[in-house]
């Protein structure tokens, strides 16, 4: 008897800004060779780029509000198309409404995929400003990365790379706690729907990037399930 293959690995990363979602899908990528999706990296870009996208998103991003699900629909479906068929993803910033959520489902049988587990970052308020107040862009030396200003090490490793920091714009105070009250009201429905569904897994992220990745990497499950025929 021929065994099925086994889907590639489907995650979803759900937390608020600042919580350390890049710090830990670094992690993840690496240690489970993962694609990483970060929705609101590709956002900026097209944002950058002065692309459709971009000019169509920018009004919701300098807001701090989330961009419209037919523009979000279009990014991630872009992304998966141009992803291997065998490898699985990391999804960072979508879904982040319980309409999504719904959608992403649908979506994901259209590319012939099925999602294995949400991971929740549970953070303060308080810590996600804090974090985000100090927080800049190492542009200019590769890919752009979040450093903080007093993690002096990663700022000279960004120096010594060429690059220079940058303020990002929904980094302001006033933009971060718009963006705390649009994650509170609208992300947190997921919670239960996940939680109904049986993926959501809650991890807790306060503490050093260490000791974050190591608690996300735990709390992943093995490889993907084999394929069933429903699922091609």
């Amino acid at each position: 008897m021929t065994a099925q293959p086994k889907q590639p690995l489907n995650i979803v990363l759900i937390g608020p800004p600042g919580a350390g979602k890049s710090t830990i899908a670094e992690a993840l990528v690496r240690e489970r060779d993962l694609a990483s999706i970060s929705t609101g990296q590709r956002l900026r870009a097209e944002v950058k780029a002065r692309s459709a996208l971009g000019r169509a998103v920018a009004p919701y991003l300098d807001k701090g509000d989330l961009a419209p699900d037919s523009l979000m629909d279009r990014l991630l479906r872009a992304n998966l198309e141009a992803l291997d068929p065998e490898q699985g993803f990391l999804l960072d910033g979508y879904p982040r409404t319980l309409h999504q959520a719904r959608g992403f489902e649908g979506t994901l049988a259209d590319f012939g995929r099925v999602l294995h587990a949400v991971l929740a970052l549970d953070v303060s308020d308080d810590e996600v400003i804090r974090r985000l107040s100090g927080r800049r862009i190492c542009e200019g030396a590769g890919e752009p990365f979040p450093v903080h200003i007093d993690d002096l090490a990663s700022i000279l490793r960004c120096q010594e790379r060429g690059g220079h920091l940058v303020d990002r714009d929904d980094d302001r105070p006033e933009v971060v706690r718009q963006r705390l009250d649009v994650y509170h009201q609208q992300t947190q429905p997921l919670l239960e729907f996940y939680t109904f569904n049986g993926l959501l897994r809650h991890i807790d992220a306060h503490g050093p990037p260490a000791e974050l990745a190591r608690r996300a990497l735990a709390a992943l499950p093995p490889a993907g399930p084999p394929v069933s025929n429903e699922e091609k």
